[in-house]
């Protein structure tokens, strides 16, 4: 035991010995970042010719280090397709007994619309609820409503109000789904009062499109149309889904060692903020993303560097620059569900974003995910030297280590914080503390040559897997939504032990079909339903598993 002291002490002088000079390692960074977050890569969005010519400049740089390409049969790259958004078409026009409305002054276009023309008659058929229990049924008096455009309320009986007795029936896709089962081949929503609540008419990528064109017009236009006995319509609908392929770029270390660690980092911004994001209010401008995450790229690059010339090292490498970040953890989620490697090889996996703006004076560093294995805690504090680490236990967060933590593999995430130049186009390379980057590519050497066994690392799962949305709501279920998944439903990508999803049974992988009476089409739906419910509140959560459908008992 005396000689304990004397080893650790050993050990520690060879992690400082093992780091790079901060003086030659600083100008090589801030070279890396002023190539990425120059204005001739537009903002580096997923799938733009600027995320290509990262792509290029990353590949360069991971050949001359004499890595292998480890993506899509053995390419660099590792490609994904997705939505990237959605968008009203220009085809989208309303007549009401042969007089144009005007689009958006007048009336809009639902995110639930099917995509159609549709003519025919009027005919006015209340909320457009049957609820039974209730004994209240709009359709009671309607017989024949087969190729007829109904006319419905929004909202219900009980008005704006989600949490009362008809709140799910007020969802506009019951409301559609019911149209569409009496025959009806379109649907034009009017508010009762000029305080109703509209429904939303902002298109997110996710958004679900049901079989019937739906509108809703606006409460001075529906007002001008009462002084007429309204007879038929005529209108169409439009909405366009934009396919974009995102690419990862993925380089191996063969060292052969059993185990693999993984260090990751995103290479995709704003570009433009042509997908929303941004927090600049100003007219359309190039987003450098110089920290976001340019810094954490550059830092990927030369911990490659380091690695490459370290040949007796336990540990295979693989480096990964995800795409499709900014848009919901897309590249990454890519990756862990058709990864490249085997998984069950990999022993960690670290994250950088965001490493570029270190505070000089309090030197304060972010290092998220401590709690995800038993080494990590000890490891961050013991390891910091200069550095002020504050730690977090979750596995969880608004980055790619996300993805990783949800199959089970211990992960870090390391951030120097956010700043005023957030998601704005002055995010710039002349901003960011190179040296204190050098610091933080150091920092995550030492932390991975303290790793010697070469085994895989003890994985422990924390408790937060919901926390980027629980802070909206009263309630949540305690599930990560799989963000890449673009079906009808919510497909589960973890579950937080302890809470309602985990102890009513549902399990990663499932399905959710509807939670109560609501139906959770998609997010935006998911999100209006758990506003629905109160914590104590128990209700039934359906979900498909496999090939079977359930139904479990909830309690929030």
């Amino acid at each position: 035991m005396k000689y304990f002291p004397l080893l650790i002490m050993t050990l520690l002088v060879h992690l400082a010995q093992a780091q790079l000079p901060v003086e030659s390692l600083s100008p090589r960074l801030k070279y890396h970042v002023y190539y990425l977050a120059d204005d001739s890569l537009q903002g580096r969005q997923t799938g733009s010719v600027g995320e290509q010519k990262a792509a290029n400049y990353l590949i360069k740089n991971f050949m001359e280090l004499g890595l292998q390409p480890a993506g899509d049969k053995g390419n660099w790259r590792q490609a994904f397709t997705f939505t990237g958004r959605q968008e009203f078409g220009k085809e989208n026009s309303l007549q009401i007994d042969g007089k144009k409305q005007k689009w958006l002054t007048a009336w809009f276009t639902l995110p639930q619309s099917a995509t159609g023309l549709v003519k025919g008659d009027l005919v006015k058929v209340g909320f457009g609820i049957t609820n039974k229990e209730l004994g209240h049924d709009d359709y009671a008096s309607q017989n024949d409503l087969a190729g007829k455009i109904l006319l419905v309320q929004l909202n219900s009986p009980d008005g704006n109000n989600p949490h009362g007795k008809f709140g799910a029936d007020a969802q506009i896709d019951r409301k559609l789904r019911l149209a569409a089962e009496k025959g009806a081949i379109g649907v034009i929503f009017y508010p009762g009062s000029a305080e109703d609540v509209l429904p939303v008419d902002q298109l997110d990528r996710r958004s679900q499109q049901l079989d019937l064109p739906a509108v809703c017009l606006r409460w001075d236009a529906w007002q001008a149309l009462l002084s007429t006995d309204l007879k038929s319509a005529t209108f169409q609908t439009q909405i366009i889904r934009h396919q974009i392929t995102g690419n990862n770029v993925v380089a191996y270390l063969d060292r052969g060692a059993p185990y693999t660690i993984v260090y990751g980092a995103h290479y995709d911004h704003l570009g433009m903020a042509e997908y929303g994001s941004s927090l600049h209010a100003g007219a359309p401008a190039i987003h450098n993303g110089a920290d976001d995450n340019a810094s954490g790229t550059a830092g990927l690059i030369e911990l490659a560097r380091y690695f490459s010339k370290q040949p007796k090292a336990k540990y295979n490498y693989l480096f990964m620059a995800f795409s499709g970040e900014e848009l919901g953890l897309l590249g990454s989620a890519y990756f862990a569900k058709n990864p490249t490697v085997d998984l069950s090889k990999v022993a960690a996996m670290l994250n950088m974003d965001m490493i570029g703006r270190l505070d000089p004076t309090t030197k304060q560093i972010g290092v998220n995910g401590v709690g995800t294995s038993p080494v990590w805690k000890a490891l961050a504090d013991s390891l910091a030297y200069g550095l002020k680490p504050k730690t977090t236990e979750a596995g969880t967060g608004a980055s790619d280590h996300t993805s990783f933590y949800l199959q089970d593999i211990p992960v870090l995430h390391y951030f120097t914080g956010t700043h005023g130049d957030y998601h704005k186009p002055s995010d710039d390379a002349d901003k960011i503390n190179y040296d204190g980057m050098a610091e933080v590519v150091n920092y995550i050497i030492r932390m991975s040559n303290a790793l010697e066994t070469g085994e895989k690392l003890a994985f422990v799962k924390t408790s937060d897997a919901d926390s980027r949305s629980a802070p909206r709501f009263k309630v949540t279920l305690g599930i990560m939504p799989d963000y890449f998944y673009e079906g009808r439903g919510i497909k589960v990508d973890g579950v937080t032990a302890g809470r309602p999803a985990d102890k009513a049974g549902v399990l990663k992988g499932d399905l959710l079909l509807e939670l109560g009476d609501y139906e959770l089409a998609d997010m935006q739906a998911y999100m209006q339903a758990l506003a629905a419910f109160n914590k104590g509140n128990s209700t039934k959560i359906k979900l498909i598993r496999g090939t079977e459908t359930l139904e479990l008992n909830l309690t929030f």
